[in-house]
């Protein structure tokens, strides 16, 4: 397993752009953020399996063990960046790196709060990393006008199949309150987001 730390304020100077998995996601946005990247405007962290669609990430962010289990072994090869995890399982199974995880709601710079999902964890590694302003993408929090929850459909079983929308809103609350009190500067790019919790800016505005 890999001891980092987390080199807190290392990603002050940049902003951090958060690509989760929610069915909004498309190619015209992810190519904008990849020029930003290319570009040196910004940090990207993706979650789960959109690292096939953004393998150029600074960070692959995987939460769960069973999730990590089917889709490392297809997307590490392909990726560039760092792959991370709060499951210490995991990390020491395929030596990734390893950050510490919390059960408390909201967030803070010192360990991952788990708030049940990995979209918010990875935002919580983004303030962790020393980012004070973070973009959100690909964070919808309810199914798409085709009744898909992500991009590309559903996780093959056993990945969990239910989407808890209301549990994760209602998280997102103590999420905002904390960033808020750490000064951290949160945009929603997310088109038609049911987190309406921050300012909403498409990412091209955003990333200008």
């Amino acid at each position: 397993m890999t001891a980092r730390p987390y080199h807190r304020h290392a990603w002050s100077t940049r902003p951090a752009v958060v690509i989760a998995s929610g069915p909004s996601l498309s190619d015209e946005q992810l190519a904008h953020v990849e020029r930003a990247h290319a570009e040196g405007r910004c940090h990207v962290i993706v979650v789960n399996n959109t690292a096939e669609r953004a393998p150029w990430a600074d960070i692959v962010y995987m939460g769960d063990f069973v999730c990590l289990r089917h889709y490392l072994p297809i997307l590490k090869p392909k990726t560039a960046g760092e792959w991370v995890t709060q499951c210490k399982a995991g990390a020491e199974r395929w030596k990734l790196t390893h950050v510490k995880p919390c059960s408390n709601k909201g967030i803070t710079l010192e360990r991952i709060h788990m708030n049940g999902n990995s979209g918010a964890q990875a935002f919580n590694l983004a303030a962790a990393f020393g980012a004070t302003r973070i973009l959100l993408l690909g964070f919808d929090m309810k199914k798409g006008k085709d009744g898909r929850d992500h991009w590309f459909g559903q996780h093959p079983k056993p990945m969990v199949q239910t989407q808890l929308y209301p549990d994760w809103l209602e998280k997102f609350i103590y999420i905002a309150k904390d960033a808020k009190a750490l000064g951290l500067d949160v945009v929603n790019c997310t088109p038609d987001s049911a987190l309406q919790l921050f300012t909403m800016v498409p990412i091209t505005e955003a990333l200008a």
